[in-house]
């Protein structure tokens, strides 16, 4: 049943942003799509990199990127399955196996792909100088884990990261022992009632950060699981989802905007 409450941030006039879509060079050079959405008023604006999750180049995600070029930022959503000839989920048969390449693809490769969005962002006339990270479940985690590899952000909002302490054969070293290199102040959001990331992962997290003496910040939202920001799908808390989107803005403003 669709709820009839509208997602957070939804209600923006279109002929405030702009909205297309641009090449980069990612990883090894190869060519990477990405979504930019943007305030079409002339000016500078601090940047977002918006991190997909295993359903890839989405249009929830860009819709997300709208919402955010509604409120004053210039976001940008690598497609980060884009070497598999593959963009996005659509079909539930099509979940399996962006898991499955999800779960093979490096660290070096996010990191290049995000690195481009980053660059594209830096070099763009319409952005402040100010970049901040958006990821959302295990876009979460690889936006740890690039916020752990990179330099020059200046805020992360983590969404519910999933994996973040689990090895695979591709990344035998995981974003959770990466986090004495975080190079920005994060806010965690998650859900009570998920199960990956745990109350026990989200508590081995804060103790990680802790350790490492990084500016942090986490909220855990009740009647909520993973992915309850995500109005698409059966997943979504609409309240939870509200209470998310406003500490999201918040924390973004605080390191973005004067």
């Amino acid at each position: 049943m669709v709820s009839p409450i509208l997602p957070p941030g939804l209600v923006y006039h279109p002929a405030d942003i702009k909205a297309y879509e641009v090449g980069l060079a990612g990883h090894n050079g190869d060519p990477v799509p990405a979504y930019v959405a943007r305030p079409s008023a002339e000016g500078q604006y601090p940047g977002l990199i918006l991190v997909h999750g295993v359903h890839g180049y989405e249009e929830h995600m860009k819709d997300v990127a709208r919402r955010f070029a509604a409120l004053g930022y210039a976001a940008i959503v690598p497609a980060l399955y884009s070497r598999n000839e593959f963009l996005a989920v659509v079909e539930e048969e099509d979940l399996s196996q962006a898991a499955g390449w999800l779960t093979a693809r490096p660290h070096a490769q996010a990191n290049g792909d995000l690195l481009a969005g980053q660059n594209f962002l830096e070099s763009s006339s319409f952005v402040n100088g100010r970049i901040g990270l958006v990821g959302f479940c295990s876009g979460g985690r690889v936006a740890l884990m690039f916020a752990c590899n990179t330099q020059r952000l200046a805020a992360f909002v983590n969404f519910y990261s999933n994996g973040v302490f689990q090895p695979t054969e591709a990344n035998p070293v995981t974003a959770g022992e990466m986090v004495g290199g975080l190079c920005c102040p994060m806010l965690g959001l998650f859900g009570a009632d998920d199960t990956n990331p745990s109350p026990a992962d989200v508590e081995r997290l804060r103790q990680e950060l802790q350790n490492h003496g990084k500016t942090f910040e986490t909220a855990s939202f009740k009647n909520a699981g993973h992915a309850f920001f995500s109005d698409t799908r059966a997943s979504y808390r609409p309240e939870a989802s509200y209470m998310a989107w406003g500490r999201c803005l918040e924390w973004l403003s605080r390191y973005l905007k004067d």
